[in-house]
């Protein structure tokens, strides 16, 4: 998924949710202003100014996005890269804006957008601007690896498959012993990315971690209304409570894939 394409759900929301209510600014409100601190006024006018310039930008990457991926060249990966890298850098400087409205006393709408904003990014670029430009810049790497990857089966160089042909031997083949082949195959074009992905990995920790996340992954289970090790606890009881339809129906697959291939599916464990 493209990073631009990300923030599409909150744009959305932001887009159906922008029509102004009018709503009169309270008398604590303005004694609140004459104290300095921010106003539902402000904070309508802060989201509106968010709304308008990030939907722009989200635009702009989406498009840079998809010529990237129907025409994948290094000039179409930097492209889409310095877009990309545009809509993060103005994500995280107005969610680290959305800040000042923490303790302000918001109408139910301006509350949720302003904490749709807040939790929106799914990658979040360091401050340093070299750092969020690599980061951009990995990210278009690796997108174009995937997509210009290629197994080419041994003494075949020829006969090169790229993802549709994999896609389409894992989704018609009978063969064991081809669908091995390819999945195996076609893994071994992630071995280039790693280095890249490592970076990748430390550079989007970081930038969570500049907003006050423990890391990447911390800022995505914020996402859920309740703080992130609450949502790991509540995932594993979800889990405890699916788990012997899982095991039940896994079990059942796992005897039917035995009856049509034999014994190039195990009695027990995994499905190959």
């Amino acid at each position: 998924m493209r990073i631009a394409t990300r923030f599409a759900p909150l744009l959305m929301i932001f887009a159906a949710a922008s029509a102004a209510r009018g709503q009169a600014v309270s008398a604590d409100s303005k004694t609140a202003a004459a104290a300095g601190a921010p106003t539902a006024a402000e904070a309508k006018a802060f989201l509106d100014e968010a709304e308008t310039r990030l939907l722009s930008l989200a635009n702009e990457a989406s498009r840079a996005g998809w010529v990237q991926s129907t025409y994948i060249t290094d000039d179409t990966q930097t492209l889409s890269a310095l877009a990309n890298e545009r809509v993060i850098a103005a994500s995280v400087g107005y969610a680290k804006r959305a800040t000042r409205f923490d303790k302000a006393a918001l109408p139910p709408d301006l509350a949720r957008k302003m904490r749709l904003l807040k939790n929106s990014l799914t990658l979040a670029a360091p401050s340093n601007p070299r750092e969020s430009e690599e980061l951009t810049q990995i990210v278009a790497r690796l997108e174009g690896a995937y997509g210009k990857g290629k197994y080419c089966p041994p003494g075949q160089a020829d006969k090169c498959l790229d993802v549709g042909d994999i896609t389409k031997i894992l989704a018609t083949s009978r063969d064991p012993k081809k669908i091995e082949e390819a999945w195996a195959g076609w893994h071994t074009i992630s071995r280039p990315m790693r280095q890249d992905f490592a970076r990748y990995v430390e550079l989007a920790n970081k930038g969570a971690r500049e907003l006050g996340f423990a890391d990447a992954g911390a800022m995505w289970r914020s996402k859920y209304d309740m703080p992130p090790a609450d949502f790991a606890k509540e995932l594993d009881r979800l889990w405890e409570q699916v788990r012997p339809l899982y095991v039940s129906l896994h079990a059942y697959v796992r005897a039917k894939l035995r009856e049509k291939y034999g014994d190039a599916v195990p009695a027990n464990g995994p499905i190959p």
